[in-house]
């Protein structure tokens, strides 16, 4: 039945089996260790596109009303709870250019879970699965002023808030930013 130093069928079976069940614990391992780098991966782009979004409307409201000819332009030509426009006269001929970036657009459009950045006639996506993203607008003293402002209240209009959440598939919880601005008050 069994040779001198050789094994037995027994033992053999024994040992296969061992083997087999540390290679399916280890390969169930890194498929959990795959899954959760993708899903970190997604994370931090979610993150990352939220923070880029919230940065470029930064930069857009930060020159908005830019009038270095003192010709009375608003920075806000219009407010609405899912999206605005604003102007800037940044070549300084005392005109809005509507068809340069002198003239910016931000849209949300939850139906394709979209946000987009419209600068002249040139539309940029800036992020894909918004879940949320609203604009508010306040008046000198925090108050909120309800949108759509029509063009007698937009100059009421001093601070623009944006709460956007992303969610990519694949996350059980959204990527949320905030962010509110002053907007640029001619003296």
């Amino acid at each position: 039945m069994t040779r001198p130093g050789g094994f037995m069928l027994a033992e053999l079976l024994v040992g296969t089996a061992l083997g087999l069940a540390v290679l399916a614990v280890s390969t169930a391992a890194v498929g959990v260790a795959g899954r959760m780098l993708v899903a970190s991966g997604t994370r931090a782009e979610s993150e990352d596109t939220a923070l880029l979004a919230i940065e470029a409307l930064l930069f857009d409201l930060r020159r908005a009303g830019y009038d270095p000819t003192a010709a009375g332009r608003a920075a806000l030509v219009e407010a609405r709870d899912d999206g605005l426009t604003l102007a800037a006269d940044l070549d300084g001929d005392g005109t809005i250019a509507t068809d340069s970036e002198e003239s910016t657009a931000w849209r949300c459009v939850l139906a394709s879970r979209r946000l987009s950045r419209l600068v002249g006639r040139q539309s940029l996506p800036l992020a894909d699965d918004v879940v949320g993203c609203a604009f508010r607008y306040l008046d000198r003293d925090g108050v909120p002023v309800a949108p759509p402002v029509g063009a007698p209240e937009l100059p009421r209009v001093r601070a623009v808030e944006l709460a956007l959440r992303l969610l990519p598939s694949g996350l059980s919880h959204a990527s949320s930013r905030t962010m509110l601005v002053a907007l640029r008050v001619a003296p």
